[in-house]
């Protein structure tokens, strides 16, 4: 019998999982890059709505020059990890092929797309994840970005707004999720009329 300090602690990834709206992960990312990429994914796929960023993993910006096999200098470049939560239900073929023409830009990771077919759903985790180097602490909404070209809202985010908010209560000493979050409205010359 073991005792109650002696026994190991879950170690559980919560995940929020949809079929029905588009959700990217996008990895060594600055929040500008997120903001702009939101925004030209709504002017391409208006049906999309409304679209949350939330930083999924806080990095300082590390930028180091490299070599490669053959001495040919580079630049590696990381930073931290954002999320995409779009506001409104466009179906699972839908967010398939918009990842699909994501990967194939570069802005995806190819294997996230494969993934996604694999499992046949879309998620993104809501909670602390334990590693080997300490805890990496729950994704945080930092800006929510409202979409000029359609006026259909389908009130998705809140939705995974309320369950992260209820994992984070489900966690212990974890406080529930109040973060202020930055209201941007899209506007016409912002990067959506092939502007940078």
């Amino acid at each position: 019998m073991s005792s109650r300090k002696s026994a190991p602690e879950p170690d559980l990834i919560i995940g929020y999982t949809t079929r029905r709206h588009l959700l990217l992960d996008l990895d060594n990312c600055s929040q500008e890059k997120a903001r702009r990429l939101a925004l030209l994914i709504m002017a391409a796929w208006p049906e999309v709505g409304n679209c949350l960023i939330v930083l999924s993993s806080p990095a300082p910006l590390h930028v180091e020059l490299r070599y490669s096999w053959n001495n040919w200098p580079w630049i590696r470049t990381r930073r931290s990890n954002y999320h995409l939560v779009f506001d409104n239900q466009v179906g699972y073929n839908k967010c398939c092929r918009i990842c699909a023409c994501l990967a194939g830009l570069g802005v995806l990771n190819r294997d996230y797309v494969k993934l996604r077919e694999f499992r046949g759903d879309m998620t993104l985790r809501v909670s602390p994840t334990p590693l080997s180097t300490g805890l990496k602490p729950r994704p945080l909404p930092r800006n929510l970005i409202v979409s000029g070209h359609t006026r259909r809202h389908d009130g998705l985010i809140f939705q995974y707004l309320r369950f992260s908010s209820a994992c984070a209560r489900l966690g212990r000493g974890l406080a529930p999720l109040e973060v202020a979050v930055q209201v941007i409205p899209a506007q016409a010359g912002d990067g959506q009329d092939g502007q940078p």
